[in-house]
């Protein structure tokens, strides 16, 4: 089981996806849509693809004082119109939250702190993991989610602008286990 969630989340997730989908840059970001089945195990990823443009707005949100309007601004549009979605039959632990076997929306926001975070909202319900990201040494015009397979789960690499980082997914243990 744990080979197959590093191949399934490594199928599912690897290809570019993040920011959320403001700006006229967006309005005809491709719409991706992957799932994968293997014994009783199933997992899919939805998401549109998009860019920051010209990167004016990520400038103006890595303005720590300037920038709060728009960060909060940001965040807001990206709770409400989620770039994607994910679900998954079995539970999962993704940086430091677990994720029960269900169906969630994603986005991303940035804190006061400029750092950014994962959100996964299943109902009213939202599950938060900050990202560690550093300078990658090259530049990506769209985020980039690529899953690969670890010996006992999976992990995300993510890339946008200049920033790299990575999470992991791991299958969620079970009490008594």
């Amino acid at each position: 089981m744990k080979k197959f969630l590093s191949f399934a989340l490594a199928a599912a997730l690897c290809a570019p996806a993040f920011a959320q989908k403001m700006g006229s840059s967006n309005t005809n970001a491709p719409a991706l849509k992957q799932s994968l089945t293997a014994g009783d195990a199933k997992m899919s990823l939805d998401y549109t693809s998009i860019t920051w443009a010209s990167g004016q707005t990520m400038t103006m949100l890595a303005d720590k004082e300037k920038g709060a309007k728009a960060r909060e601004r940001v965040n807001g549009n990206a709770a409400k119109n989620p770039l994607g979605s994910f679900s998954t039959s079995i539970d999962v632990t993704c940086g430091d939250v677990t994720l029960p076997a269900g169906e969630y929306q994603l986005y991303f926001t940035i804190g006061e702190d400029l750092g950014w975070s994962l959100n996964f909202k299943s109902g009213e319900k939202v599950m938060t993991t900050k990202l560690k990201l550093e300078d990658g040494g090259h530049e990506s015009k769209r985020l980039l989610m690529c899953l690969y397979a670890e010996e006992n789960g999976a992990g995300t690499y993510l890339s946008f602008g200049k920033m790299t980082g990575m999470i992991s997914f791991v299958p969620a243990k079970k009490e008594g286990k």
